[in-house]
């Protein structure tokens, strides 16, 4: 078995040069802000690329040189991951539709997760200057203190109408905008600011935003369920129980997250991470134990690898090891209880 560090730069060089670089800034910017780092998932064409932790902050994170890629499905299936796992999804990208670069101190969103350039990033993580703007539909948006703005505005003898002729927006603009009903087009933002001669806008807090997106019901296209028997055997087990709540991923190595389904038992037990492979040799399977082992110590969750086929070990760097015979004795034994 190789290395993490070993398999960290073998998965870098399944992507292109740009890629490359564009991964090397990403990561460069969390290790400095010292996250700690996942084996990435780069060239498996999955809802994440790579999961980063600080403290009590987990980050999946999906790499995108144009953010308009993103599939709804790997949307839907990323949002559901991170609510399984207390984490916070984010894309971090190079380009929106017709190539268009990212600006910096903005956030877009995609499928209701943020997405940011990297130098938005940096400014957040390193530098602690949180962005500004959203990208909304219409144009860029940010958020003004209403009660600030109301009390500048009276300050000055202003009513809404003198305020709203003065920046060019209607009087129920100006009403709307001090309620908080509605954001300010950036435009008319630096207009109220230079006016007023003092700064308005709130910061976005990112953080706040991702975890509303765990907040969101997120359904998921399509069947994920078991494709064959051995994983129908798996989900099976999982059912037994009692981790009733999964997840079949597409195209992520780990096969299924499960955890218990009942909210006061989601606080007991960790979820858990399983790889399914018909097979204990290859080097999918290696990468599979790697990635499972990685991800789980990333996210704090339970590693289990399920073969196919009679093994005599019971674990291998760290990752306890059951074949599909074991699980359906165990099952049977349940069942005897009973």
């Amino acid at each position: 078995f190789i290395t993490l560090r070993i398999f960290r730069k073998e998965a870098v060089k399944l992507i292109s040069g740009e890629f490359q670089k564009f991964f090397h800034d990403v990561t460069t910017v969390l290790e400095q802000s010292h996250y700690d780092l996942s084996i990435p998932l780069l060239g498996c064409g999955g809802c994440f690329d790579l999961l980063a932790k600080k403290k009590r902050i987990l980050l999946l994170v999906k790499l995108l040189e144009n953010i308009d890629s993103l599939r709804e499905d790997y949307a839907f299936e990323l949002r559901k991951l991170a609510l399984m796992l207390t984490g916070f999804p984010l894309i971090i990208g190079q380009r929106i539709r017709s190539n268009t670069e990212i600006e910096e101190g903005v956030v877009y969103s995609r499928y209701e997760i943020p997405a940011v350039s990297i130098e938005t990033l940096r400014m957040l993580l390193i530098e602690h200057i949180p962005p500004l703007i959203y990208a909304h539909r219409g144009g860029l948006k940010v958020k003004f203190d209403g009660e600030l703005l109301r009390a500048k505005r009276v300050e000055k003898n202003l009513s809404l109408a003198d305020l709203a002729k003065e920046v060019g927006v209607s009087k129920r603009a100006i009403y709307d905008y001090e309620n908080g009903i509605i954001d300010v087009s950036l435009e008319t933002a630096m207009k109220i600011e230079e006016f007023f001669d003092i700064p308005l806008t709130m910061a976005i807090n990112l953080f706040e935003e991702m975890n509303r997106v765990g907040s969101l019901v997120t359904p998921l296209a399509g069947d994920r369920g078991p494709r064959n028997d051995l994983e129908k055997e798996v989900k099976t087990h999982f059912d037994t129980i009692g981790l009733k709540d999964q997840l079949w991923t597409k195209k992520i190595p780990f096969r299924v997250l499960a955890q218990p389904a009942i909210p006061k038992e989601k606080e007991k037990f960790n979820a858990t991470i399983t790889g399914i492979a018909e097979q204990l040799e290859g080097e999918e399977v290696v990468k599979k134990i790697q990635i499972t082992y990685s991800i789980s110590k990333i996210a704090e969750a339970n590693p289990l690898v399920v073969i196919g086929e009679e093994i005599s070990q019971t674990s291998i760097e760290g990752v306890p090891i059951i074949s599909v015979e074991d699980l359906i004795k165990m099952k049977k034994a349940e069942h005897k209880k009973e």
